[in-house]
C-alpha cells in the first residue's frame, strides 16, 4: 500500500500547509504565559511541526518492531496529520476554546440543538475550507480526516460532520487489512486509527516535557527542584533512558562518572538545576532526549492499541504529567497569569455573540459580507440566531491572540462612544501601538477629561 504512494504528491502538500496563512496564523498564538514577559517562545505553529515529526517517529519505531516490512506510516502522511492536529485552535489555545464553547453553549440554550465549539472538530472545518487536503488522491484524504478523530463521540456536536464516522471505519479497515497481509492480525477497538493514537502520544509527549521546561518561566530552579522532588515517582535510570536513545549532558560536578548510569532521572534533572551555568539549557536537552525516549516506548497490541513497554518510564511520563497538572495547569500562580488575558477573549466573544455589534469590526470581507447577507434573509428567529451563531463562531474560532487583543481594545473605545454619543477625533491613536495596560490608562485620561469638559 506505501510502496505505490508519490511522495513528492505528500511532500508537495506538506509545502502548502506550512506555508498556508492559516497554518502561518498558530505562531500568534503561544503555548504558556510568562510571569516575566506575559509570553513565551513556543506557540502553536512550534508544536505543531514538533508533533508532525514526533508522529513520524513513532510509526517508524513500532514498524521496526514489528518486523516484515511493515511500514505504520500508511500512505506517508504521518507527518502531515501532527502539522495540522492543531489548526482548529482560537485564540489562548485551550482557555479561549473552554470560554468560546460556553458562551455559544448557553446563548443557544433556547435552540433546539445547541451551538458547540471543539477545536478537535474544528480542524476538519478549518481544513476542508481552506483546501489543506486538496492536493491528496480521495482514499489518502479519507484516511487523513480519519485520522484525525481523537473522540467519535464529539461528532456529534458538528452534525455537518457526521459523514466522518463513515471515514474512520474504512480507515481501521484499510489497516487492518493491510497488517493482515504481513502476517499481523489485530481487531481495532480503539475508534482510532493507529496514525492517530501515535499524534495523540507525539502530542502528549510534546506536552510532558515541554510543561516541564516552561515550568522555568513560571518557577524559580530552586522551586521546580522542590516540586520535581515532591512529585516524581518514577524509579527510571539513566541507562533506562539510553536503551532508547541517545542522553547526552554536560559533566555534573556532584554525579560519580563511573555509576552515572545507574542514576535514576529525578536525581540527574535536580542535579542539572543545580548548575551553576547552562542549567536550563542542559536541562531543556536531557528533557528533549527523554520526550523521545517517550516515542520509543510504545509497541502495538492485538487490539489495535499502542501501549507503553517499559512500565518505570510511561510512571515518568505520568509524574511529568502531574506536575503539569497541579503546578501549571491548575495552580493559582498560572490562573493570575491567564487572568486578563481571559477577560480580553470573554469580552470580545460576549460583544459578538451576545450584543448588536458593529459590523465593521469584523475585518474580515469574507464573514461581514456573509453577515450582510443574512440580515436580508427571510428567516426565522431562531434559524437566524442559529446562523448568525454558526458564523460568529466561525469567526471567532480563527483568530490569534493578537487580535482578539486588538478588538478587545476596539470594544471599549466603541464603549466610550457610544457614552459621549459621537465617536472621538484621532481613535486610532488611542489604541496604536500600546498594550492594553498603556491603552487602558489613556481611555481613562481621556474618559474624565471629556466627562470634565462636558459638566463645565
Amino acid at each position: 500500500m506505501t510502496e505505490s504512494i508519490n511522495e513528492s504528491l505528500i511532500e508537495e502538500c506538506e509545502m502548502h500547509i506550512v506555508g498556508h496563512k492559516i497554518f502561518v496564523r498558530l505562531k500568534d498564538i503561544p503555548m504558556y504565559l510568562s510571569k516575566k514577559t506575559k509570553d513565551s517562545i513556543r506557540n502553536r505553529y512550534s508544536h505543531s511541526v514538533e508533533v508532525g515529526l514526533g508522529t513520524e517517529y513513532i510509526l517508524n519505531h513500532v514498524s521496526r518492531e514489528l518486523g516484515n516490512d511493515v511500514n505504520l506510516n500508511f500512505f506517508k502522511i504521518a507527518k502531515v496529520i501532527g502539522l495540522v492536529h492543531d489548526i482548529g485552535h482560537t485564540a489562548f489555545s485551550h482557555d479561549g476554546e473552554v470560554i468560546l464553547n460556553k458562551m455559544l453553549r448557553e446563548a443557544s440554550g433556547t435552540l433546539t440543538t445547541p451551538i458547540r465549539f471543539n477545536a478537535n472538530l474544528n480542524n476538519f472545518r478549518r481544513i476542508s475550507k481552506y483546501g489543506l487536503f486538496d492536493l491528496l488522491p480521495e482514499d489518502i484524504r479519507r484516511y487523513a480526516f480519519a485520522s484525525l478523530i481523537k473522540r467519535k463521540k464529539e461528532i456529534s456536536q458538528y452534525p455537518e460532520y457526521v459523514y466522518l464516522k463513515d471515514y474512520l471505519t474504512y480507515a481501521i479497515e484499510v489497516e487492518e487489512k493491510y497488517l493482515a497481509s504481513k502476517g499481523i492480525v489485530i481487531n481495532n477497538t480503539t475508534e482510532k486509527t493507529i496514525l492517530c493514537q501515535a499524534m495523540d502520544i507525539a502530542d502528549e509527549n510534546r506536552y510532558r516535557v515541554t510543561d516541564i521546561i516552561d515550568a522555568l518561566n513560571i518557577y524559580s530552579k530552586q522551586k521546580l527542584k522542590e516540586i520535581l522532588t515532591r512529585c516524581i515517582e518514577s524509579e527510571v535510570r539513566i541507562k533506562d533512558i539510553r536503551k532508547l536513545t541517545s542522553l547526552r549532558f554536560e559533566k555534573v560536578d556532584t554525579m560519580n562518572h563511573s555509576h552515572s548510569d545507574t542514576m535514576k532521572i529525578k536525581e540527574l534533572l535536580i542535579m542539572l538545576l543545580n548548575q551553576k551555568s547552562n542549567a536550563k539549557t542542559e536541562f531543556q536537552n536531557v528533557m528533549n532526549s527523554i520526550s523521545m525516549a517517550f516515542n520509543r516506548n510504545f509497541f502495538l497490541s492485538e487490539n489495535g492499541q499502542l501501549i507503553p513497554i517499559n512500565a518505570e518510564i510511561e510512571q515518568l511520563r505520568e509524574d511529568f504529567n502531574s506536575v503539569a497538572k497541579t503546578y501549571l495547569w491548575g495552580s493559582k500562580k498560572i490562573k493570575d497569569i491567564k487572568k486578563p488575558f481571559n477577560h480580553y477573549f470573554t469580552t470580545v466573544a460576549d460583544y459578538f455573540i451576545n450584543h448588536d455589534f458593529e459590523i465593521d469590526m469584523i475585518d474580515s470581507s469574507t464573514y461581514k459580507n456573509v453577515f450582510l447577507h443574512l440580515t436580508k434573509d427571510t428567516l426565522t428567529p431562531e434559524m437566524y440566531r442559529r446562523e448568525s451563531l454558526l458564523l460568529i463562531r466561525n469567526f471567532l474560532g480563527g483568530l490569534t491572540n493578537l487580535k482578539i487583543i486588538d478588538l478587545y481594545k476596539k470594544i471599549k473605545l466603541s464603549e466610550l462612544e457610544l457614552t459621549l454619543g459621537y465617536r472621538l477625533d484621532k481613535r486610532e491613536n488611542l489604541f496604536n501601538n500600546n498594550s492594553v495596560h498603556e491603552f487602558e490608562k489613556k481611555l481613562e485620561k481621556y474618559s474624565k477629561r471629556i466627562i470634565e469638559q462636558k459638566r463645565t
